[in-house]
């Protein structure tokens, strides 16, 4: 059972991680690794349950690109807070290929991380870290209002004289107010 978070609200969920000895033997809903899912994606659609990719770091995932309408979800592998490759590849999801369904960051992201995610696309965040899920339960939703890279899914505006400095939109209220 995993808790997601969506919208502010949590939700439990049961998805089996499909390897390559379970394979589409899996019975239910199904997260299969996007390697293995590409080998023969038609065994894991055709089956009973609902499927989603999972896409791991290094992974192409323009190659999943003809499926997607019917995935359950994307899932982004965040194996480290410190390897940032699912922030591009959840950006290439929405702003390249622009699939529009769930995005959903899974692994060992931290709280810091999940508003620069659902920045770059993210729609929903499984969390597998204790401290994560408390903060979030508590309330707690650390805003950054000033970036340095500008993204398609989110409307800016310029910061200063740097052309890729960027500001939130909501910055204009506050300042205002």
């Amino acid at each position: 059972m995993a808790t997601i978070y969506k919208d502010g609200e949590f939700v439990e969920e049961i998805w089996t991680r499909v390897d390559a000895e379970t394979g589409t033997s899996v019975e239910g809903d199904a997260l299969v690794p996007q390697t293995l899912f590409l080998a023969d994606p038609e065994a894991y659609l055709g089956r009973d349950g609902r499927t989603a990719v999972l896409v791991e770091p290094g992974d192409d995932v323009e190659l999943v690109e003809a499926y997607l309408g019917r995935l359950a979800f994307v899932a982004v592998d965040f194996p480290s807070f410190a390897d940032g490759r699912g922030f591009s590849t959840a950006r290439v999801l929405r702003e390249q290929i622009g699939y529009k369904g769930d995005i959903r960051a899974a692994g060992n992201y931290i709280l810091d991380q999940v508003p620069l995610a659902r920045r770059c696309g993210v729609s929903t965040f499984e969390i597998s870290k204790p401290e994560v899920l408390k903060a979030l339960k508590a309330g707690e939703w650390p805003e950054v209002t000033k970036y340095l890279q500008p993204v398609g899914t989110v409307d800016e505006i310029p910061e200063g004289t740097r052309p890729w400095a960027r500001r939130s939109y909501r910055d204009l209220a506050v300042a205002a107010e």
